[in-house]
């Protein structure tokens, strides 16, 4: 924390170390494997859902662990009635480093612009997996972190 009369500066992106990403837990299931693969539609219904975590690994220093929690699950309707044709459960982390905690942006930097830097490999891998289970791939659109922490901040109790 600050100290009195000190000025807390904020950090630029391009000071953010990312010195790892990795697969914390993955979990991809098909529920009525083999029977449902003689019955996938081209486009399934895809519910996504995704959620953002940091803690800081070292009290005092400047060291946190990201992580991004995605799930989809994918369904399919006949003749109402409503289908599991799989569920993938995704945590994604990455460990970073900033140049000092006393910044005035440390939330965005955690919540914001650590998960963007992470997508592109979250992204791979949902694909990946889906491919390779032969289920219809999975492409994650972009995702607004930065709305979705306003939003997240705007709805949590204080």
């Amino acid at each position: 924390m600050p100290k009195k009369n000190q000025t807390v500066k904020t950090t630029k992106l391009s000071d953010l170390q990312l010195h790892t990403q990795y697969i914390k837990e993955i979990s991809l299931k098909i529920p009525a494997a083999p029977y449902i693969f003689e019955n996938i539609p081209p486009s399934p219904n895809l519910t996504v859902t995704v959620d953002v975590n940091a803690q800081q690994l070292v009290e005092e220093q400047p060291n946190f662990e990201v992580t991004v929690f995605i799930s989809c699950v994918s369904t399919t309707t006949d003749d109402d009635l409503t289908n599991s044709i799989f569920n993938l459960h995704l945590q994604y982390a990455g460990m970073v480093t900033f140049p000092t905690l006393e910044t005035s942006n440390l939330e965005d930097l955690l919540m914001v612009h650590t998960p963007d830097l992470l997508f592109p490999e979250i992204r791979n891998t949902v694909l990946n997996v889906t491919r390779s289970a032969n289920l219809p791939p999975v492409t994650l659109q972009r995702i607004d972190f930065a709305t979705m922490w306003k939003e997240k901040k705007e709805t949590s109790p204080e």
